[in-house]
């Protein structure tokens, strides 16, 4: 049977991975984002921001119409625009990072419940900084915070359900965003070194390498998996001077 896959935040990055991927392996993806995600072949495509109901509407019409079933949810979409610590970050940009981070997930869920049989999965990429705060990023370090908890309760509540969710966090990976902003930096080259030097592995992670956690979650091989944080971080998060700085 052919897996029927819900991809946001998919024009690029890790997003653009995992439904690539996807397609790839035969299954039928819808991918959505604020911008219209590249053609892929046996994807549908839907232009729709996921912070708000009009979007999320447009998300669960397109898979009902499109799908008709819904096996694995990804939930990929973030905004990471609200710079600055507790006592700089504006009300606007924290909201935003809330509603893009943790709500959309949340409403998500509950527009495509009806159609995600028993079996089906739910991923979240969440972040590092959802396990350890970075100075001056409150609002990404609170909003990716809150996603590792609301996976942990949405695999309780919907356990009964015949549904798994789990969530990823992701160290550094070379999205466009990180390969932009190393560039923009005054000296790239010890940018990039930095960056790489905060994984045991002492290199960035590839947004495919990403992709295969969340496809592995999303199969029948993952079966006994709920509830689980997977970092996907390079050994981050291993270390106790690693965890914490800049990412």
């Amino acid at each position: 049977m052919t897996v029927n896959v819900v991809v946001t935040g998919a024009a690029r990055g890790i997003g653009r991975a995992v439904a690539e991927l996807y397609a790839e392996r035969g299954a039928r993806v819808l991918s959505a984002d604020l911008k219209l995600p590249p053609t892929l072949k046996g994807q549908e495509r839907v232009r729709a921001d996921v912070a708000t109901k009009v979007g999320r509407t447009r998300i669960a019409r397109a898979a009902r119409e499109r799908l008709g079933r819904v096996d694995v949810l990804v939930n990929n979409a973030a905004y990471q625009g609200a710079q600055g610590g507790v006592l700089e970050v504006s009300e606007a940009g924290w909201q935003r990072a809330l509603d893009v981070n943790l709500t959309a997930p949340l409403l998500l869920v509950r527009a495509l419940i009806e159609l995600m049989p028993v079996g089906a999965a739910v991923v979240n990429v969440a972040s590092v900084q959802g396990l350890f705060a970075e100075q001056g990023n409150a609002a990404y370090n609170s909003s990716k915070g809150g996603l590792v908890n609301l996976t942990r309760a949405m695999c309780l509540d919907l356990a009964p359900r015949g549904l798994r969710v789990n969530a990823l966090a992701p160290g550094a990976i070379a999205t466009e965003g990180v390969l932009e902003a190393i560039a923009a930096a005054p000296d790239p080259e010890q940018t990039r070194r930095d960056y790489e030097d905060l994984h045991a592995l002492r290199r960035i992670g590839e947004p495919r390498e990403v992709a295969q956690a969340v496809y592995f979650l999303g199969s029948k091989e993952a079966s006994f998996i709920t509830g689980a944080i997977l970092p996907i971080d390079g050994g981050m998060t291993a270390s106790f001077m690693m965890a914490g700085r800049p990412v």
